[in-house]
């Protein structure tokens, strides 16, 4: 091939990388503006000031540690992953054109920028589930630890070439990888910090708090959606061609189908568990739906997505329930939204299936 076309392909690809990185990054803004309307307006300033101070140190501490435990240059074994530090150097114009079968087609800087804005959002899932209760300074050790331990270690399991990616598994945009693990997480941190006070009765009744700004709340909830085009589509990794090219739209499709269905679904269903509609189970309906396709975004039928969304709608509400007849406070419903939905049915479908169409075109 020739080396120009070969050249503007990596440059193509790597500042598609790059842009779908800046979708993710923006979800950053999203997970702040969705806790900050739905806590107390007491607790506003707090919780702003966490959200960017644990995207700073999300990004420093995956900087200097994550990103070379969860892509080690000489893994221990499937299971536990080598220990390196700092970023190698980015890759050169003879490794570029070399014409290998792994010769690389984006810059491993941007691979790494894009990483980085995962591991943040990782944690941002813990701050939504732990709102009101954990002071800043404990939060943000945990926030080391998790971004220099247990995501990086989770995701080596998969995207790193361990012992997950060797049995087959499949988690196309972080489904397990980045949602499960920060809800995971999430609902490790609500068991020990417990539940605010007054949430619940001494008969175990729930007594609602409302967030203060619910605007606010249903901006965060957008930004987020809009972020989700980047963290799904950014997944297929390169666009340069036919075949990548219509694979990102198909992603674009299915990741706002399932979101839509998500919500509506979540909206109906509450109506009939409650006699009307409820803000907070639609807003949490349409993440649930993200989340839901977030397994494999590109195998399904757009028809398809709109349905596992649609489960993703109903299982997210079920699951606040629960939690709250559990007397587990989330403020936000992160545990609900990000460890639930995918176990609805279809990440088994999504995960393990080979790369083929269901339901149609």
């Amino acid at each position: 091939m020739d080396p120009m076309i070969i050249e503007l392909g990596y440059a193509l690809d790597t500042f598609y990388f790059l842009m779908c990185t800046a979708l993710v990054m923006w979800m950053a803004a999203g997970f702040a503006m969705l806790e900050a309307g739905l806590v107390r307006s007491k607790n506003t300033v707090e919780i702003l000031n966490k959200n960017v101070l644990l995207y700073g140190v999300a990004c420093t501490v995956y900087l200097f540690i994550g990103y070379n435990i969860m892509y080690p240059s000489a893994p221990v074994n499937s299971l536990i992953p080598g220990i390196d530090f700092l970023l190698g150097e980015d890759h050169t114009l003879e490794s570029v054109l070399s014409g290998d079968e792994d010769a690389p087609y984006y810059s491993s800087m941007a691979d790494f920028i894009f990483q980085a804005v995962f591991a943040a959002a990782t944690m941002s899932i813990v701050s939504g589930a732990v709102a009101e209760r954990m002071r800043l300074w404990p939060f943000l050790v945990f926030a080391i630890f998790m971004v220099s331990v247990i995501y990086p270690v989770s995701g080596y399991w998969k995207w790193g070439g361990g012992f997950l990616d060797e049995m087959g598994f499949q988690d196309f945009a972080g489904s397990i990888v980045v949602h499960a693990a920060g809800a995971a997480a999430a609902l490790a941190a609500v068991i020990l910090v417990g539940a605010r006070k007054g949430k619940y009765g001494p008969k175990g009744e729930v007594r609602p708090i409302p967030g203060a700004n619910l605007p606010m709340a249903t901006l965060g909830m957008f930004i987020l959606w809009m972020g989700w085009f980047g963290f799904n589509g950014g997944s297929e990794l390169k666009i340069a061609n036919l075949e990548e090219a219509n694979a990102v739209a198909q992603i674009f499709v299915n990741t706002n189908a399932a979101a839509a269905s998500g919500a509506v679904v979540a909206a109906l269903f509450a109506k009939f568990l409650f006699g009307k509609t409820d803000i907070t189970m639609t807003i949490n309906g349409a993440l649930a739906g993200l989340v839901s396709i977030t397994a494999e975004p590109l195998l399904p039928s757009p028809g398809l997505s709109v349905l596992i969304g649609a489960v993703g709608g109903i299982v997210v509400v079920v699951s606040v329930l629960a939690l709250d007849k559990l007397k587990l406070d989330d403020p936000v419903g992160a545990i609900s939204v990000h460890a639930v939905p995918e176990f609805g049915g279809f990440l088994p479908l999504c995960s393990v299936t080979q790369r083929q169409r269901l339901w149609g075109n």
